[in-house]
Formats: C-alpha cells, sequence, structure tokens
C-alpha cells in the first residue's frame, strides 16, 4: 500500500513539474486561418506572431562586393549590374545591357570574372533583349530573349539548347518540372481602359494550360506603376497583385493555389525621401503631383529564398536613412518578423530579379561613391 501511495505521489509531482515547465516555457501565438473556397489563408496583422524556435530576423554580414568599375569588368564591356541567378556552386551569372559584345557574365564565388557569353545578335545562342535569367538543377542558365526566343546555355557558356516560340511574351521562366511560367499581353481580352496582360502556366511544348492571375495594365499611365510581381521558390510561385493589397497567392507548380498569405498594414504617404528614390535625377524637374497614390501601396518589392521564406519590402521607414522595413514571413506563410534594409528600389512593374536569398546569402545590388552599381553578397545570422 505504502509503495502504491509513493507512485501516486511521483507521478502528481511529475505532473505537476510538466505544467509548470509548460506554463513557464515560450509562449506562441495562436496564428489565425480560415478557409476560403477550399484554400488556406493566413491571416497576418500588424504586429508578428510569435512562434517557438522560429527565427525572426537576422543579422548581415558582407562576404562579396562584385564592383562594376573594376577595370577588368569594365574592359570585358560589362557596363552595368542587371538581374542575376546563382547556382549551386555559389557562381553569379549577371545579365548586363550596356554593354560592348556579350549580356552574360560569369563570376565565381569569390567575385573573379571567369567568363562572359550571349553574344548581341540574332544567330543561334545570339541575344537581343535577355531577361529573366533562372539557373536549373543541371546548373545550366535559361534565359528568355524578348520577344519569343528561350535560349539554354551550359556552365561553361556553351549554347546547349534553344526554341523560337510562335508567340509573343514579356517574360518566360522554365519550372523545375518541365513546365513554363508565362507572361504575356492578350489582346482580345483589351477594354476601354486596360490591356490584360495574364501570368499563365504552359506545358512542355509551350501550350498553355491554364492562367494563373492577370495584370491589368492601363492605357493611360500617369501614377507610380501598379505592381505586379511573382518569384519562383521552393517548389512554389508567389504572386502579388495591387488589385489584391497585401495579399500573395502561393501555387504549387502544376498551378493549384495551394495558400493565400494576408497582412494588416500601417498606410504610408510617399515622403520627400520616397519621391527621391524612386524619381531620381527626374525629382524636382518634372510635375510629379499626381504620380504617387494616397496612400502608397502596402508593398514595394518582395523577394523569396530557397526554403520558401518570403521578404517583403514596405515604404515603412527603418531604422536608420534610406532603409525600409522587410516583412518576413515562413514558409508557412505567418508573418514572424521585421528587419531595417536598404535596399535599391525597384518597382513591383514586374519584377526584375535584383534580391534574392540562396543558401542564406542575400544577393542585393547597391551604388558605389561613383554612382556605379555593385553586387553585394551578405551571409544572413537567423536570430
Amino acid at each position: 500500500m505504502k509503495s502504491r501511495t509513493k507512485f501516486v505521489s511521483i507521478i502528481i509531482f511529475f505532473s505537476v513539474y510538466i505544467i509548470i515547465f509548460i506554463s513557464c516555457g515560450p509562449k506562441q501565438d495562436r496564428v489565425e486561418k480560415i478557409i476560403d473556397s477550399g484554400v488556406e489563408v493566413v491571416l497576418n496583422h500588424i504586429e508578428p506572431y510569435k512562434v517557438t524556435r522560429e527565427p525572426s530576423t537576422f543579422t548581415l554580414e558582407e562576404e562579396l562586393v562584385i564592383d562594376t568599375e573594376r577595370n577588368d569588368i569594365l574592359d570585358a564591356g560589362m557596363g552595368v549590374a542587371g538581374e542575376f541567378d546563382v547556382d549551386s556552386e555559389g557562381n553569379i551569372y549577371i545579365v548586363s545591357f550596356k554593354n560592348i559584345k556579350y549580356f552574360i557574365y560569369k563570376f565565381d564565388s569569390k567575385g573573379n570574372l571567369v567568363t562572359s557569353f550571349g553574344r548581341m545578335g540574332q544567330g543561334p545562342g545570339e541575344l537581343q533583349w535577355p531577361i529573366s535569367p533562372v539557373i536549373n538543377d543541371r546548373d545550366e542558365m535559361a534565359i528568355y530573349d524578348y520577344p519569343n526566343k528561350l535560349v539554354i546555355f551550359n556552365k561553361n557558356g556553351d549554347l546547349a539548347k534553344e526554341d523560337t516560340l510562335d508567340f509573343r511574351s514579356f517574360w518566360m521562366e522554365p519550372l523545375e518540372n518541365g513546365k513554363y511560367l508565362v507572361w504575356r499581353l492578350k489582346r482580345e481580352k483589351a477594354t476601354a481602359e486596360y490591356f490584360p496582360r495574364v501570368l499563365s502556366l504552359y506545358d512542355s511544348r509551350f501550350n498553355e494550360i491554364k492562367e494563373l492571375d492577370v495584370y491589368k495594365s492601363p492605357r493611360q499611365q500617369n501614377r507610380l506603376t501598379p505592381y505586379f510581381m511573382w518569384r519562383v521558390s521552393n517548389g512554389h510561385i508567389f504572386i502579388a497583385n495591387e488589385e489584391r493589397g497585401y495579399e500573395i497567392w502561393v501555387y504549387d507548380l502544376e498551378g493549384n493555389l495551394a495558400r493565400k498569405i494576408r497582412k494588416d498594414y500601417r498606410p504610408v504617404t510617399a515622403s520627400k525621401e520616397i519621391k527621391k528614390l524612386i524619381l531620381g535625377p527626374s525629382y524636382g524637374s518634372l510635375d510629379f503631383k499626381d504620380y504617387f497614390p494616397k496612400p502608397l501601396p502596402p508593398l514595394s518589392s518582395f523577394f523569396t529564398d530557397d526554403e520558401g521564406r518570403l521578404f517583403v519590402m514596405t515604404y515603412e521607414e527603418g531604422e536608420r536613412p534610406e532603409e525600409y522595413l522587410c516583412d518576413i514571413f515562413n514558409p508557412e506563410g505567418i508573418f514572424v518578423g521585421r528587419k531595417s534594409l536598404h535596399l535599391v528600389w525597384a518597382q513591383l512593374y514586374f519584377g526584375p530579379k535584383y534580391m534574392m536569398v540562396k543558401k542564406n546569402h542575400l544577393y542585393c545590388h547597391r551604388e558605389n561613391e561613383s554612382s556605379y552599381m555593385e553586387l553585394v553578397v551578405y551571409k544572413m545570422n537567423w536570430e
């Protein structure tokens, strides 16, 4: 009887201990979610959720700078650091439009110029207006040459494959499942107010499978460009459309709408600093009275990492001059933190690739003291 009483006492002791341990441990907010037409909607508010064992911010440690003012880069004919992508070995491929001979410049992980390729011209492997560089799982570079050519180069810069399409589009991006993401104008759907630019999923033979979203491009454009932007990361397609406010749709690569990420936000009116950043040399020289909507859109740009995190740049002022707050969402679409960042301004018309995160490294642009563009690589230390 005594041993049984002792056993019961031990059980009670450990039960009380566990209850106290749990109640004194880190608290986790209950994330609000709803189901809308069969799709999960994550409801985020002004302040981030507290999620147990979830890093909520990071510090940046500069590791590499590729300065376009360098003599070897200038001698190679590279004029400006444009869009870019990074392969599995950390090699950086930059697409430069202001050049002499080639459009694509390859740098190793230490910033050394390795080679240049993608000659200007109209023949096989030659380019006229290259956009949307994508490195695939074989470390090949696929690049879309506007208006209707898709070119794939191997890691040495040699032509691997080329397809000429029977339609024109603004943008094409190959996906890891063999399908394509295509953004093109559909004139048959035009109205008196706008032209519809449709983002669609295409199969391996360039047949349209499904429309994912539509950007209604105004016929008369006299204001800050309405945002419409997408990113592909971690097996998903993220799309932001001004018509939906601060809401990002997440599709899988088969075109199924998997999640909607919605967030409350504080309205921001364009300050003098924001106007200077966006207008550049035009600030003060022309009448931009009605150019900036009141309030500004809730987003200015966004980018992703290879783990499925989402980084949304806002117009909210950061901790230091010319810094703005970046909202951080985890792979489940939960708003977990904020970070004050200084990044080169990129309007969300279609979203050139000027910022990205791969293997916990942030790749972005900045201007040096001579107003030359640099591509900077930071190591991200999560906290």
